[in-house]
């Protein structure tokens, strides 16, 4: 009798074990990337109006607004670790002596300034 109580103890326990590690997230933390290690150094704005934020976060403090065909030099690259908008790529950006960050979601991105034009004057 014991022995079968033993059994199933060790059973009840491998199932609540199983379950527990099953029911886990995992948190996937994305490094940052600050050498842009791709060719493409140049972001055109694609949504109608794109806030320029002060961090890169969908919940940051917008610095200004961005209009669609604005062509941008990318200074940096980080994926977002908030919550919100975990893994969302953003780029770090210069507009008139500010910098600030734009989504991946709000522009489009080249590897060189003449296709970044080119694009730019197809979306007007």
């Amino acid at each position: 009798m014991r022995k079968i109580i033993l059994i199933l103890s060790i059973i009840l326990a491998s199932l609540f074990i199983s379950g527990s590690i099953a029911s886990c997230k995992p948190r996937i933390r994305l490094p940052e990337d600050n050498s842009l290690g791709g060719s493409n150094q140049w972001l055109v704005i694609s949504s109608l109006y794109c806030q320029l934020k002060s961090e890169p976060s969908g919940a940051s403090h917008d610095l200004g607004i961005l209009r669609r065909g604005t062509i941008l030099k990318i200074m940096e690259s980080k994926f977002s670790t908030d919550e919100g908008d975990q893994g969302t790529l953003w780029f770090k950006v210069q507009n008139a002596g500010q910098s600030g960050w734009v989504s991946i979601r709000e522009a489009q991105t080249y590897s060189s300034e003449t296709q970044a034009r080119n694009a730019a004057l197809r979306m007007e």
